[in-house]
């Protein structure tokens, strides 16, 4: 295959890869602890360090070796509900929850009570409380008599006066070595040493508001109009390539 081609058609892969992500992006522009993602591609060029696996003249690699997935952790505004299970964290860190395949970490603080009066997530997962980390009950009848539970800027869970539990709040070193395992939750990479330690004590917890996602949609359009240019391009030159190779075909015939 014509080199040039090649790098094209890599140019129409990358650009394709890029717009799935900047969709993904914008559909969770409204999801509270959401962080947004971006691919960074690396282009390798032939060298010492790099040399190419065929000889020279006959077909080259493709020029886009390698791509990773990016996520930005960074902070998005925080948005008053006044529910009094919503909780979003001022600074770093993320809560603790456990799912079906385990402790996973989560800056969204959308919660609810169980009908035991655990408190759980919107998608159901029990809320972790610190030091053992087991799930955080509620009295549920506390609740239902006209108690409200009450959470200090530490994570304490107050109900009538009462302590019920106190929110595990963790971090990562930086740079976080982290994946999406669904939606808001992270997990540890594969392979990874990331261990959760305690969080620093300036992250607090503001209750009756949500962090929102740190998305700009302006942003992500300007982005998704740069990518689909990028792809017409790199179209137009594989078809100026793929009528150059049948004029040439049609050329050698004729001879």
């Amino acid at each position: 295959m014509n080199g040039g081609m090649y790098s094209a058609l890599s140019g129409n892969l990358s650009a394709m890869k890029r717009l799935d992500v900047i969709a993904s992006n914008l559909a969770n522009v409204n999801t509270s602890g959401f962080k947004k993602d971006r691919l960074a591609f690396e282009s390798v060029l032939a060298g010492t360090q790099n040399p190419p696996a065929v000889p020279p003249a006959q077909t080259a690699d493709p020029v886009l070796l390698q791509e990773r997935m990016l996520t930005d952790y960074s902070s998005g505004a925080l948005m008053q509900t006044g529910n009094t299970l919503d909780m979003a964290l001022q600074g770093d860190g993320f809560f603790v929850v456990a799912t079906p395949e385990g402790v996973a970490y989560t800056r969204q603080g959308h919660f609810r009570l169980a009908a035991d009066g655990t408190l759980v997530t919107a998608n159901g997962y029990p809320v972790l409380s610190s030091g053992g980390q087991q799930p955080i009950r509620i009295d549920a009848a506390g609740q239902q008599g006209g108690g409200k539970p009450v959470v200090s800027h530490q994570g304490v869970i107050s109900l009538n006066g009462e302590e019920v539990g106190q929110l595990a709040i963790v971090d990562f070193p930086k740079p976080y070595q982290l994946t999406k395992a669904a939606g808001t939750l992270f997990v540890p990479a594969e392979g990874s040493d990331a261990t959760p330690q305690a969080a620093n004590p300036t992250t607090t917890v503001a209750q009756g508001a949500l962090e929102q996602s740190n998305v700009d949609a302006i942003s992500e359009m300007v982005q998704m109009v740069e990518a689909s240019r990028f792809f017409e391009s790199c179209q137009r030159v594989v078809r100026n390539y793929d009528d150059m190779a049948a004029k040439a075909i049609n050329d050698l015939a004729r001879v």
